[in-house]
């Protein structure tokens, strides 16, 4: 210990490479807590509103609720309709202030405020009744949310549940668990990289330490005191970075409650991890740290006399890319069977273990383009940058790791995302853009029919099919054509009732889905049938006269809005008709647009840090390089070689590997976004998977991170002259 502290004292490369010992851990380790915590985060918000997923089947049925979204001024509002079924207490949850009696709303702070700031007309009416309270913290997913209580009497369209009470949410069940996957995803893809930076602040002054130990080895050191000597020495850096790191991750959560999700930031106790997952985090970087450094060890300790001998590498280790995706594919099989918190858990283990098979190798590739550029050189630059990675393929891959982890990610990522965005609910062109429908409707359209002047258009939906049970059937409007075509895209009418289809409608039953009681009626056996052109989800429209016994028959109510009155009709039939779902392509739209900025936000995010980390740890290991062949430098320089041959060589050391080894980890992360996307689309039950040029993007940025890593050693270079040769 004490000649361990000695050379710390007095040796200035040593100090150097502890100084960036404790730098590279201090980023890992924040970087590390970070992501950690992100599902902390997401659990924090799944238990704030736990209270909003309380359907139930049993008898305990207290009240009957509605839920519904709703939107103004592009921002997204949660809407909650109740009514009390029965007498008695109804339990809320924190945050609630109690249980809103038909007359009485409860808001959020900030829809409060947006309510009393614009006109009732405009939105106030959407909420009727006496405002009792607003929602506190504790019942809102987000700092800003917009949400809204209302009781009724009555509820039609409402579910059965026991109250308003919280508990442990879930947030695996978000988007049918498609944000569960991608946070996974994030936090393996994310350490890797840190694990390779921690590796390459570990293995600094690598070749130096070697040759010292091995020389106090070769005088009487036992192996006990080498390992000794050399955890120490990486103790000291580890440990002080360690502190840093959890330092430094607390004012980075604030940083990252700014972040948006789902429309809104977060809480600033949100990304907070556990007390335990901290002192786990802060342990066990130092301790990989210590242990990385020791397992280079091996043959200082084995074998002192052959310290500085070549190392070689096995082709094995190109087998391990084919296991580690067979293990991913197997979890996508697993994962499209199983159920449960451990669904994703083969999915993870594959992934993370094709992102170290792809570290493992790295040094066959490296050498293989080392004994490429030997036998085909033109420059001595290049000469020497072959022999380099032809003589040390292991030393020479270390800078380009954390580059190939990034590439890796970028192209998954940029796989999936085109996939992703064709699975987020757009609008889907079935109605007009200027139409708002509702849906399921029950009620009486009086009190609509008073509240706008604004035309409404009646309809009646359902499937006609062959048999009287409406099942596989197509799906259809019963409407006067001249009415329905006011708010349904590709209906042009003619005189006359007819059956607007696609095609000839393959049946004659018809059977309502949006009433209270089935509706039946069958069309007659000779009816004409006119072309439809809709793009949605409808599949052709009837005149109510073919269907004898439906006239007047009401489940979903649509009108025709102007710029104007936008706002107003949906208000009235927000506030006539509580309860109901309402399709409105501005909201659908504005709910697909901030899913969407979501996920690309989260990918941006992801993939800077990639590259940061992997420009990070290639910026590390070539400067490391560089101290390790300061006497190998020094001599070449006392020859006569000029010091920009060297770095030219410096460089194609850190590009040649890293131009091959990507084009492998492209592919890789093209094949393993492929895997992820088919299981989100299993997930979602949707979507495309489209692959774009792009996915090449990450190839080209790695190689910019790789050149801006080997330009940063050379002030470290132009340090060294023939007097270290001779101190040497």
């Amino acid at each position: 210990m004490r000649i361990a502290l000695a050379v710390l004292r007095r040796d200035r490369r040593s100090q150097v490479a502890t100084v960036l010992v404790a730098l590279g851990v201090m980023i890992a380790v924040s970087l590390v807590l970070w992501l950690v915590a992100a599902p902390n985060g997401l659990q924090a918000r799944a238990d704030r509103t736990a209270w909003r997923e309380v359907f139930t089947q049993n008898e305990d049925r207290t009240i009957s609720v509605a839920v519904n979204k709703d939107s103004f001024d592009g921002k997204l509002i949660e809407r909650f309709d109740v009514a009390r079924l029965k007498t008695g207490n109804v339990p809320v949850a924190a945050g609630i202030a109690k249980f809103p009696e038909a007359g009485e709303v409860l808001l959020s702070p900030a829809l409060a405020d947006l309510v009393r700031d614009t006109p009732a007309e405009k939105l106030g009416n959407r909420f009727p009744g006496k405002q009792i309270g607003v929602l506190g913290p504790e019942a809102l997913k987000f700092p800003g949310e917009l949400v809204a209580i209302v009781g009724h009497d009555k509820i039609e369209n409402g579910y059965p549940a026991p109250g308003l009470a919280g508990g442990s949410g879930s947030y695996r069940d978000d988007y049918h668990g498609m944000l569960y996957l991608l946070t996974r995803v994030g936090l393996v893809v994310l350490v890797v990289p840190c694990l390779v930076l921690v590796a390459s602040a570990a293995r600094l002054t690598a070749a130096k330490r070697e040759r010292r130990l091995a020389a106090l080895r070769l005088a009487g050191a036992s192996p006990r005191q080498v390992v000794i000597m050399t955890a120490v020495e990486t103790a000291v850096g580890g440990v002080v970075g360690s502190v840093l790191g959890v330092l430094l991750a607390q004012p980075f959560s604030h940083i990252t409650a700014k972040i948006p999700w789902e429309g809104g930031t977060w809480y600033p106790g949100d990304f907070v991890p556990s007390p335990a997952v901290v002192a786990t985090v802060a342990v066990l970087a130092p301790v990989l740290v210590i242990a990385a450094a020791i397992m280079g060890l091996r043959r200082v300790v084995n074998r002192p006399l052959a310290a500085e001998e070549q190392r070689k590498v096995r082709s094995w280790r190109l087998m391990t890319i084919a296991g580690a995706l067979g293990v991913f594919f197997l979890g996508i099989l697993y994962a499209q069977e199983a159920g449960g918190d451990n669904q994703f858990t083969v999915v993870l283990l594959g992934l993370g273990a094709v992102a170290v098979a792809l570290v493992l190798a790295g040094p066959v590739v490296t050498a293989w383009v080392g004994r490429f550029f030997v036998g085909r050189w033109r420059k001595p630059s290049t000469l020497l940058a072959g022999r380099r990675l032809a003589g040390d393929p292991v030393a020479a891959f270390r800078g380009s790791a954390g580059v190939v982890i990034a590439v890796f990610t970028g192209s998954m990522a940029l796989t999936m995302l085109p996939g992703l965005e064709s699975q987020v609910p757009f609008r889907d062109d079935t109605w007009k853009t200027d139409a708002i429908v509702a849906e399921q409707v029950t009620h009486d359209l009086t009190p609509l029919r008073l509240q706008t002047s604004a035309p409404i258009v009646t309809m009646l939906d359902g499937t006609v099919s062959a048999g009287a049970d409406g099942s596989y059937g197509s799906y259809v409007i019963v409407g006067k054509c001249a009415d329905v075509a006011k708010v349904l895209n590709g209906l042009s009418c003619q005189p006359g009732p007819a059956v607007y289809a696609y095609s000839r409608l393959n049946g004659d039953h018809f059977k309502s889905s949006g009433t209270k009681d089935d509706v039946t009626a069958k069309l007659p056996a000779q009816y004409e049938t006119r072309p439809f052109n809709g793009s949605g989800r409808i599949s052709g429209v009837i005149d109510p006269e073919l269907l004898p016994g439906v006239e007047g028959k009401v489940s979903m109510v649509g009108v025709p809005t102007t710029r104007e009155n936008r706002d107003a009709v949906h208000t009235a039939l927000v506030g006539t008709l509580p309860g109901v779902q309402l399709v409105d392509g501005e909201q659908r739209g504005l709910y697909g647009d901030t899913l969407m900025a979501d996920l690309q936000r989260a990918t941006v995010i992801g993939l800077s840090i990639a590259a940061v980390l992997g420009g990070i740890g290639a910026a590390v290991a070539a400067a490391g390089s560089v101290i390790d062949r300061r006497r190998t430098f020094g001599a070449l320089i006392a020859a006569g070689t000029p010091i920009r041959v060297l770095a030219h060589a410096l460089r194609r050391e850190v590009m040649l590997p890293v131009f091959a080894v990507t084009i492998g980890a492209c592919g890789a992360g093209i094949v393993v976004g492929i895997g992820l996307l088919t299981l989100a689309r299993g997930l979602v039950g949707r979507g495309e998977m489209p692959i774009t040029p792009w996915v090449l993007a990450p190839v080209a940025v790695g190689m910019v991170v790789a050149l801006v890593a080997a330009l940063s050693c050379g002030p470290v270079l132009r340090g060294i002259s023939p007097r270290d040769y001779a101190a040497e």
